[in-house]
């Protein structure tokens, strides 16, 4: 799963065709936070703010708002299959958080490309209506970990490659997502949803290092 992740708001991939809003950091991006989403109408991107955690529009408000959806099976679940068929989107980040269990607790890990770029998460949306309230609403789209880091977890985010970016936007696809990552365990100041600052996202070391 994706449970938290950053965006340093200043480096946008290469792969968005449009001039990005100004958008500050988040080092630690938490469900239920606003964040800016890439989008394709009338063939062109458009980046809008969505907040995370997802509420397809027929539902009732509820708290079930789910934050991540499995792309082996996003087209099938009847929570998700609409979106995953319409509405695709694409969230920007420089890294996200998974909690690994180890002698010391559950330790926080920061998961980064190896050349520190900035990737595209492959998300759904939709838009939720009532009376007196109207939000649109995402969740990212998950799958199996590269083996050189599902020691720290089994899924992680579906990645987007700057090749495969329109192809996902359009057709619900991706020709490759292989790409390598640099992890390593921060600090648990994490774990507050509250917590900010880009020293979140700095190695520490450890007793098991």
């Amino acid at each position: 799963m994706c449970g938290r992740f950053a965006f340093n708001g200043e480096h946008w991939p290469e792969s968005v065709a449009i001039e990005p809003p100004i958008t500050e950091p988040n080092y630690n991006i938490s469900p239920q936070d606003d964040v800016h989403c890439i989008l394709m109408q009338n063939n062109v991107h458009i980046i809008t703010s969505m907040k995370w955690g997802f509420r397809p529009s027929w539902s009732k408000k509820s708290i079930m708002q789910p934050i991540n959806a499995r792309v082996e099976s996003v087209s099938e679940k009847p929570m998700f299959r609409d979106s995953f068929e319409n509405r695709r989107c694409l969230i920007p980040a420089t890294g996200w958080y998974e909690w690994k269990t180890t002698p010391l607790g559950k330790v926080p890990f920061y998961h980064r490309l190896e050349n520190d770029e900035p990737m595209l998460f492959a998300g759904i949306y939709d838009d939720w209506n009532d009376r007196n309230d109207s939000i649109r609403t995402f969740c990212i789209l998950t799958t199996d970990s590269e083996k050189a880091i599902s020691h720290i977890h089994q899924r992680m985010p579906l990645i987007v490659p700057n090749s495969s970016v329109d192809e996902w936007l359009n057709q619900g696809t991706v020709t490759s997502n292989h790409a390598s990552f640099e992890v390593y365990p921060v600090d648990r100041n994490v774990n507050s949803t509250t917590a900010q600052g880009l020293e979140l996202t700095f190695p520490i070391r450890t007793l098991f290092d």
